[in-house]
């Protein structure tokens, strides 16, 4: 009877997490969203880094946000990148399979954009790649958390303008 019980307890708890497993597709579902068609993909990838500085803010001293470099076709391994030297978040809009996650990746770079300002914090952030990877990498994990935490808020303002539907 006891492993009835507890058989019964372990199909409560796998259903369970199954219906949230969907309910996490219904909500993506619901974020897929379109770029208007008044919009070309250079004034969305704009808006979306506009609304990372008036939300995410500019580095101390700064005024002006990174400089943009759009790529439309598929990278092999990277969706965007940010170069410190030059302070230029590159996107590589064919390595993304919906709006959703362009603007998640547009946040993941520009977090970098705040994060590695000078030669020396480009240089912990190799050093971290190198010692425990990319997954582990602190950078990374800080980049990861706000495209997270920021990417429907983000999405949200959007379309209340009327730059994606």
């Amino acid at each position: 009877m006891e492993w009835f019980g507890i058989g019964l307890l372990g199909s409560g708890i796998w259903l369970y997490w199954v219906y949230l497993a969907w309910r996490r597709e219904q909500e993506d579902k619901k974020m897929e969203v379109e770029l208007s068609p008044k919009m070309n993909k250079v004034a969305f990838v704009r808006e979306v880094i506009r609304w990372c500085m008036q939300h995410l803010g500019l580095p101390k001293g700064k005024k002006a946000g990174p400089r943009l470099l759009l790529r439309y076709y598929r990278h092999r391994k990277v969706m965007g990148t940010y170069q410190q030297r030059s302070k230029t978040i590159t996107l590589y809009w064919g390595s993304h399979a919906s709006l959703k996650e362009v603007v998640n990746t547009l946040i993941h770079e520009y977090q970098h954009f705040l994060d590695i300002r000078t030669s020396q914090e480009d240089r912990a952030y190799d050093k971290e790649l190198k010692q425990i990877g990319y997954q582990d990498n602190s950078y990374e994990k800080r980049a990861r958390q706000a495209a997270v935490r920021w990417e429907k808020a983000c999405i949200q303002a959007l379309a209340q303008k009327g730059i994606i539907k």
